[in-house]
């Protein structure tokens, strides 16, 4: 046994030796078999040297290399020849058109991205021109094109083209309806006139023409275009009532008529197309009751800015894949319905008629991200179950007539960005968890019956806060040294309450204050020598208190009004500053709110368009103190 062990160990090791042996002498064999790109063709190697010279060095191009290697250029390789098929030439600050007639004789270029450049007069550039016979995608989006539409006919095979983002005008008429292939032609930010194209070829897929002056009736003729994904006609001058034919489209999945003059009700046959999932008729003169199940098949519906009335559906807000909903600034009553959606992300229904309480139901919509319901005739308690909606940013229930303490647990939201109660008849303390929201930046509570003390203390210091609205309630006591730890604010609002003692010595911390209002309180003392210091200052109000002493030297440019203060001590020309300001202080206030609101309210669901074969996405903004 022990010979035979003697035997057998120098055969393993030799085996193992051949093994490691081979392997390495595999690795150089395969690599000889690695193939460097095929040559470029020898006619598009000088034509890419040509546009060598226009790119310049925006591309780092290396000269030396084969021009399939370089960015933004792609070959297809035929026997032992590559030719261009790709090219891409975004934001290469190329401005002279003269490049175009290099390019045109890329005779297998399937692909053209030329956006974001500086082009004036490109249209007239492509005729005559080889690659027309296999282009399939154009893209001149984004440059400086003006005059009317040129000539597009030969491109026989084009299927995508994007003039977007152009000054481009006139009528479109016939230029169009020699593409037999086009599926998606967007058009948008222009300036074209006249009626809506209905002449380009059936097979198109996706249509953009918002952002333009096209004007009269949504033509009949639209609906010939049988196979529509994505209708765009927003931001135009497009008038009447919407024709009810989108049983037309039976593939189509997103339709925005949005900021147009369109007339009527809303068209019913909408709820019977089963594919889509976003209409936009915003900003619109659409009139009548809101239809009902039209979102049963819908997403995203936006309705915001009409004349709609009646009662909100019963079943709007509950179908399982609802997403978004905005009915903002019409004329609906009723009540906010009970059965809302758990996959709900906003829900807009501000400025209406709608009474009632707000439902309990809320609670379902554990996603929901944007809760805005000012502006009605709202009722009642603030339901304590919004605290367990944890991804709420936004919440505006303000100018309504909801009643009752603040919820505690509304402190606990981590990630609110905004809370607007103001204009209601909310009562109580402000809860003590509002001063751990780390992420809270605009809280106004102005204009209630709150009671008590100001929450801020020592461990305010992560706070976000660029504005305190605290204006018109029954606050007291002191107003803690510790405000000055939240040194993101911009505007301190706290007039009109019963606070008492001194303006905090430290008030003239803030590196970013520009409106301090402490004006109708009972505070004392003198005003702190440091307010002197904030830089950003515009508007100091301290009127009707109890303060006197000198009144420190500001900058012209502030706003004072210390009036109803006799102790104060102010030389002349700050005297005629002072009694100047004391008709212009509520009227300056409501400027401060309005541009609050203007400054905040930057949650808006808005979809973009990311480009040909791309979809249309939604993006939350969010503008936070900081922009």
């Amino acid at each position: 046994m022990e010979v035979m062990s003697r035997h057998h160990a120098p055969d393993s090791s030799l085996c193992l030796l051949l093994l490691l042996l081979f392997l390495l002498l595999g690795v150089p064999m395969a690599t000889s078999t690695e193939q460097s790109p095929a040559r470029l063709n020898k006619a598009h190697e000088d034509i890419m040297r040509d546009i060598l010279s226009s790119v310049g060095s925006t591309k780092n191009w290396n000269t030396s290399s084969n021009p399939c290697q370089w960015s933004g250029v792609h070959c297809s390789s035929v026997a032992s020849s590559a030719f261009v098929t790709r090219l891409s030439l975004p934001g290469c600050g190329l401005s002279n058109a003269t490049i175009l007639a290099s390019i045109c004789n890329l005779h297998t270029l399937r692909s053209l991205n030329l956006s974001r450049n500086s082009f004036t007069d490109l249209p007239s550039q492509l005729s005559p021109c080889p690659m027309k016979a296999e282009l399939q995608v154009l893209d001149l989006s984004s440059n400086m094109l003006s005059g009317q539409l040129g000539d597009f006919s030969g491109f026989h095979k084009l299927e995508v083209l994007d003039l977007s983002s152009n000054s481009l005008n006139g009528n479109i008429s016939t230029q169009l309806s020699d593409l037999p292939k086009l599926r998606s032609l967007n058009l948008s930010s222009n300036g074209f006139e006249g009626p809506v194209p209905t002449s380009i070829a059936t097979s198109l897929e996706d249509l953009v023409l918002s952002g333009n002056n096209f004007s009269d009736h949504i033509p009949m003729g639209l609906f010939r275009y049988g196979n529509l994904t994505l209708l765009d006609l927003c931001r135009n001058n497009l008038r009447g009532d919407v024709p009810d034919g989108f049983l037309s489209f039976p593939k189509l999945r997103i339709l925005v008529l949005s900021e147009n003059s369109l007339t009527g009700k809303i068209p019913r046959s909408l709820l019977n197309v089963t594919t889509l999932f976003r209409f936009g008729g915003n900003q619109n003169n659409f009139v009548g009751s809101i239809p009902q199940g039209i979102t049963r098949n819908i997403r995203m519906l936006d309705l915001s800015y009409n004349m709609l009335n009646g009662d909100i559906p019963s079943d709007l807000l509950s179908p399982d894949t609802l997403e978004t909903i905005d009915l903002t600034a019409n004329r609906l009553e009723g009540f906010i319905p009970g059965n809302v959606s758990r996959s709900l992300h906003s829900i807009r229904l501000g400025r209406n008629l709608l009474g009632g309480s707000i439902p309990e139901s809320i609670r379902n919509a554990i996603d929901l991200v944007n809760l805005l319901l000012d502006g009605n005739k709202l009722v009642g308690y603030i339901p304590w179950q919004l605290s367990r909606c944890k991804k709420l940013a936004l919440i505006d229930l303000s100018s309504n007539q909801v009643q009752g303490n603040i919820p505690i647990g509304l402190g606990n939201l981590e990630q609110l960005v905004v809370l607007k109660l103001q204009k209601n008849n909310l009562s109580g303390d402000i809860p003590s968890s509002f001063s751990d929201m780390s992420a809270l930046e605009i809280l106004d509570l102005s204009h209630n019956s709150l009671t008590g003390e100001l929450p801020f203390t020592n461990s305010t210091q992560s706070l976000k806060l660029c504005y305190l609205g605290l204006h018109g309630n029954k606050l007291n006591g002191v107003i803690p040294s510790s405000i000055s730890l939240l040194q993101s604010l911009i505007t301190i609002d706290l007039g009109n309450n019963e606070l008492t003692g001194i303006i905090p010595t430290n008030i003239g911390t803030f590196l970013k204050l520009e409106r301090l209002d402490l004006s109708k309180n009972y505070l004392s003392g003198q005003v702190p020598s440091s307010v002197a210091n904030l830089e950003r200052l515009m508007c100091l109000f301290l009127s009707d208190n109890n303060l006197s002493g000198p009144l420190p030297e500001l900058p012209k440019w502030v706003m004072v009004n210390v009036t109803g203060n006799p102790g104060i001590i102010l030389d002349t020309e700050e005297n005629r500053t002072s009694g100047s300001m004391k008709g212009s202080q509520d009227d300056f206030r409501s400027a401060i709110w309005v541009a609050a609101a203007s400054f905040v309210l930057g949650f808006s669901l808005s979809f973009y368009w990311a480009g040909p074969g791309e979809k249309l996405m939604p993006r939350l903004e969010i503008l936070h103190c900081d922009d």
